[in-house]
């Protein structure tokens, strides 16, 4: 049952994207001739108006065929005024702009809803005090809830974090709750320099004292909750790039690299997790399925942009011959790139 949670996490995901080119061309009019699912051979097809609705054998994926998209076809100067390459050259940047965006959008819609039925987040109770650490000066114990600081009310462990990492070697007041009693307690966070998942050096305050793992259900409003999934998803994309940036510097091991096997996993465990956990995933999956279809390699998203780029500064295409080996070239780092993902995948499951 789990993989078939993952595989309808995949299948959304790609849904969305596709979604996203579809609804963009058919506004601007443009000739769309299939809006495929997957890959591969045609397992169901649908013939709507003018568009061929179809899903393929390898749900990894999908594509939406306009007409006149092919470089080739674009040399040929097809008459028709509904072809893709006789549009201006806005409405072709925002038709692939699109697929990457409704991902991104979507995110937001996701986390938001997430945010609405309610989260669970740890509480700021602290569950361990670290020797020598200024806590443990303070006379912090185990237990106590740390309700407010310099009047600032919070709640979670995530508001406690974040104030305390911003005011390294300055006081602090804290409102500590111990049995039943409200505590004020002056602390210094020590400057201490740490390291980040992705590896980057940071230096940030801290007080020594770890959570207790109680936990309560966050819920906001709808607002908050827009304003919330629009902050995380932003967080999410830049997290994103930077995990490529440091991919690309060997900052991180290619090894961490993963493709669809590895997020079928992943969504199944979020699916038995609950409701939450799994449209958290699911938005995590389409943000980094927009950032990497925004890379400027040719076949993908993000090359079809910067050969559009390229047209509007030079005011002509890019020349056929051109875009046919970039294409290819791309194609075969496409390639490979998902063989690298599929060889990390099989390394997880079947080498120990």
């Amino acid at each position: 049952m789990g993989i078939i949670y993952g595989l309808i996490a995949l299948i959304i995901i790609i849904l969305i994207h596709e979604t996203g080119h579809f609804s963009i061309a058919k506004l601007f009019h443009v000739f769309v001739e299939r809006f495929s699912i997957g890959f591969g051979p045609v397992i169901l097809r649908k013939k709507g108006k003018e568009t061929e609705y179809v899903i393929s054998a390898i749900p990894l994926g999908g594509y939406v065929k306009l007409k006149g998209e092919n470089p080739e076809e674009g040399e040929k100067k097809d008459s028709d005024e509904r072809a893709f390459y006789n549009q201006k050259l806005y409405k072709r940047f925002l038709i692939i702009l699109a697929g990457p965006m409704f991902n991104i959008l979507s995110a937001v819609l996701f986390f938001a809803i997430v945010y609405a039925v309610g989260v669970p987040t740890l509480k700021s109770t602290i569950g361990e005090v670290k020797k020598d650490a200024p806590a443990y000066y303070a006379k912090i114990q185990k237990g106590d809830e740390i309700v407010a600081i310099d009047k600032k009310s919070i709640k979670t462990w995530e508001e406690l974090s974040a104030i305390i990492k911003k005011n390294a070697g300055k006081s602090i007041t804290l409102n500590i709750k111990r049995n039943g009693k409200i505590i004020e307690t002056p602390i210094t966070p020590k400057l201490t320099e740490v390291k980040d998942f992705l590896g980057y050096k940071k230096k940030v305050g801290i007080i020594g004292i770890a959570p207790s793992g109680e936990t309560i259900i966050q819920r906001l409003n709808v607002f908050k909750s827009i304003e919330k999934g629009a902050c995380r998803t932003v967080y999410i994309a830049k997290i994103t790039i930077l995990g490529i940036v440091r991919l690309i510097e060997r900052a991180i091991p290619a090894s961490s690299v993963g493709g669809p096997i590895l997020i079928i996993e992943i969504a199944s465990k979020a699916a038995s997790a609950g409701f939450s956990t799994f449209l958290a995933l699911a938005a995590i999956i389409s943000i980094n399925l927009g950032i990497l279809n925004l890379l400027p390699i040719p076949i993908l998203d993000g090359g079809h942009l910067t050969f559009l780029t390229i047209e509007a500064i030079r005011r002509k295409p890019v020349p056929l011959n051109v875009q046919v080996i970039a294409q290819n070239i791309g194609l075969a780092i496409l390639i490979l790139l998902m063989a690298f993902a599929f060889y990390n995948d099989l390394s997880r499951l079947f080498i120990k």
